[in-house]
């Protein structure tokens, strides 16, 4: 259960970091890795705390 609040926060934080990247127009290949990551991070995270 911690380990999904660790990754919520995680997934939190990268999805800030990429749109903190797009507004400061770093490459689309590290706004969209950071995007993906971090989206993929939020569903593990949702999908770990239902299934609780």
């Amino acid at each position: 259960m911690i380990g999904a609040f660790v990754m919520l926060f995680v997934g939190g934080a990268l999805v800030g970091g990429a749109y903190s990247f797009f507004r400061s127009k770093k490459p689309w290949w590290s706004v969209a890795a950071l995007g993906v990551i971090g989206v993929i991070c939020l569903g593990l995270s949702f999908w770990t705390l239902q299934n609780l």
